[in-house]
């Protein structure tokens, strides 16, 4: 068997005894009423919410853009072509690419030289209630 050196069994000594010697002093104090122990509870509870709120602060004041520089792509526009399935347009230097995404891929579609989109109001897909009018031979 390996021996151990007086140091070491002094020093684990120690530390077992120490959670004895806690309990000791909180044994002793006089017990603590229910409504002291919820607002102490309550505190430690703020406290903890505290440093994550400022923790989360502190985290996004860092990884803003000025540590990363400006990003090389920015997004020009997108549109939903199934449940988790897009198709995105996306700016890089002077080109835009097409490119569709999905689970897992991404996928080139085209690349176009950089051009400005329509200011005009955008296509939108008619109301569930003019459709339904519609197709029961209804006016829209």
């Amino acid at each position: 068997m390996k021996s151990v050196s007086p140091l070491s069994a002094s020093i684990l000594l120690a530390l077992v005894a120490l959670p004895l010697q806690a309990a000791e002093p909180a044994a002793a104090a006089a017990p603590v009423s229910g409504a002291a122990a919820v607002v102490q509870m309550l505190g430690a509870l703020g406290l903890v919410l505290a440093v994550l709120l400022g923790a989360m602060w502190l985290l996004r004041r860092l990884s803003g853009s000025k540590l990363a520089g400006p990003a090389p792509i920015r997004t020009v526009g997108g549109i939903a072509v199934g449940s988790r399935e897009r198709v995105l347009l996306l700016e890089v230097g002077e080109h835009w690419l097409v490119v569709g995404v999905a689970p897992g891929s991404v996928t080139g579609i085209a690349t176009l030289p950089r051009g400005e989109l329509p200011e005009g109001p955008q296509a939108s897909a008619p109301d569930f209630a003019s459709v339904l009018a519609r197709l029961k031979g209804g006016r829209p």
